[in-house]
């Protein structure tokens, strides 16, 4: 499952940089202007999570980087039209990521498996 980022965001930009998979984007538009899916889902036009990329940080790290950084606490969340499954979303890294040694035991509990 991919997560979105909700309607409290405050714009900090601490989520950005810290997306190992650039799923983040400034703005719905410069998502779908590389041909990235943005789940209706997300609330402000700012700062936007592309579920065509984003893994939840499997393969990488232990829970999703987006919402450890995030100073408001559940706006990074888990976006309920995109169930994927771990190994779902860790073989979505690998082809993200290909020439990346990725672990398939990082993930968070959030995953559904």
């Amino acid at each position: 499952m991919s997560l979105l980022i909700t309607g409290e965001c405050i714009n900090c930009g601490a989520c950005l940089p810290e997306c190992p998979n650039e799923a983040i984007f400034e703005n719905r538009a410069e998502a779908e202007g590389k041909g990235l899916y943005v789940s209706e889902n997300n609330g402000k036009d700012v700062y936007i999570i592309s579920a065509d990329r984003c893994t939840e940080c499997v393969g990488h790290f232990d829970q999703p980087q987006c919402a450890a950084v995030c100073p408001v606490p559940d706006c990074c969340v888990p976006d309920p039209k995109h169930p994927e499954a771990k190994e779902a979303l860790f073989d979505k890294a690998k082809k993200i990521h290909p020439d990346k040694a990725l672990d398939p035991n990082l993930g968070w509990a959030g995953v559904r498996s």
